[in-house]
């Protein structure tokens, strides 16, 4: 068996590099590039910003209705096939931008982002990592997400070079042709269902065995294979559902990095201020990222939830009373970075480890879901207050509001989710 363990092991990095060019790469060449493209679009046809954009808010909504279906689709049938599937979909779909001349063409494009998405923006990810990882799982998930941020950070200043030097719809072929390409060919080469099907073992498994036999830590956070409720036993349980309104309350929170140039550039920090701080931002949730990951295998989830929510309460506190403080105001861009960061990191890991692996990928859908429907009222709700109350205050407290009810919702799951389990097996 050691040999097979060894095959097991090697071929979990495989899994791992199949969820960047699926995940990290279409999010970081495309998906997090949509504003650069949104003025040029609009100059070059006189369309409203409205018009532009519209496509923007259809892609949750879609994605919300069709993550349900996509947890049970790869629960059921080779993953390999439909992550690749959804990795051409979107390339395609994306491509075909270049040559769009009417708003509903976009409207088309966001259904059909949504619809790839609800496969690959959270459910794929995580289920992949936790079956192939029997440790170390957490961190793997998080430096995967790196990798997204630090592609899109990369890529922001290279796809408006292109825009700049050839157009936007050169640009698109471009940035549209490197997600497809990279997509689906590395999906396809390396994406396996299980390392049960291969007949080898999980990577780390002999270490997380004896780790559960002597830790009681490790019994939470390295979760045996096939171990859980189902999903029909989760629906049952208040955990599930707490869960859904923490994973969502974390999106709503993370949609206020998109305001902090404007905050700064309406008040005394100015504009470059604002802009500076978004750049910081995303380093904050770079590191954090990498944190909480090894905080999510070290310590639990539940740990690393209430961590996240700290960094964020407090950053965002730091910014609301920075007033004319540049440097009080990166700092508190920063930690609310790593706060955020939580978003893609806790709420699965959680799930993971309150309801187990036996029905991941569709307990996990559930949240996914709750996750889109909340992503498509975040700015919405920092719009109306803005205009309503003609500050950013309001949404400052709000946000703070927020992570204390993550914090909260961090240390009761897993032991609400981890009883249900105990009475069911």
């Amino acid at each position: 068996m050691g040999t097979e363990q060894m095959k097991g092991s090697n071929y979990a990095w495989a899994i791992a590099i199949a969820c960047v060019a699926f995940y990290a790469v279409p999010l970081a060449c495309v998906g997090n590039q949509a504003g650069l493209f949104a003025t040029p679009v609009m100059d070059q046809f006189g369309w409203s910003r409205t018009d532009a954009t519209l496509y923007m808010s259809i892609q949750p909504w879609v994605a919300a209705i069709c993550t349900p279906i996509a947890g049970k689709l790869i629960s059921q049938y080779n993953p390999r096939w439909i992550m690749t599937g959804a990795a051409a979909l979107f390339g395609i779909a994306s491509l075909a931008c270049a040559w769009f001349t009417e708003p509903w063409q976009w409207n088309v494009y966001g259904v059909c982002y949504g619809i790839s998405a609800a496969f690959w923006m959270y459910i794929a990810v995580p289920t992949f990592i936790n079956r192939w990882f029997a440790k170390s799982n957490g961190t793997v998930i998080g430096v995967i997400g790196m990798t997204a941020s630090i592609l899109g950070a990369i890529m922001s200043p290279v796809v408006q070079s292109w825009i700049t030097a050839y157009g936007w719809e050169t640009a698109r072929i471009i940035n549209s042709s490197i997600a497809l390409i990279v997509g689906v060919v590395f999906t396809a080469a390396l994406l396996r269902e299980s390392p049960e099907k291969m007949g080898v073992l999980p990577w780390g498994y002999g270490a997380a065995q004896k780790d559960r036999a002597e830790s009681e830590v490790a019994q939470v956070t390295e979760v045996k294979e096939t171990a859980g409720i189902t999903r029909a036993q989760a629906m049952k349980s208040p955990a599930l559902w707490l869960l859904v309104i923490m994973a969502g309350l974390f999106v709503v929170a993370a949609g206020m990095m998109q305001q902090f140039s404007s905050y700064a550039s309406t008040g005394p920090l100015g504009a470059a201020v604002g802009a500076l701080g978004v750049t910081v931002c995303m380093v904050g949730q770079v590191v954090g990222k990498f944190a909480l990951g090894w905080l999510c295998d070290h310590t639990g989830a539940k740990v690393s939830g209430v961590v996240a929510s700290i960094l964020g309460a407090a950053g965002i506190a730091i910014v609301l009373f920075s007033v004319d403080n540049a440097m009080m105001f990166y700092v508190g861009v920063f930690l609310f970075g790593g706060g955020f960061a939580a978003l893609n990191i806790v709420p699965p890991m959680t799930c993971q480890q309150a309801f187990g692996d036996k029905d991941y990928a569709n307990i996990f859908s559930i949240v996914a879901t709750g996750l889109n429907i909340f992503s498509g009222f975040s700015a919405l709700i920092y719009a109306q207050i803005y205009d309503i109350t003609g500050s950013f205050a309001g949404c400052f407290w709000l946000i703070i509001a927020f992570y204390v009810i993550t914090a909260i919702c961090s240390i009761v799951i897993i032991p609400m989710g981890r009883r249900l389990w105990a009475k069911k097996n």
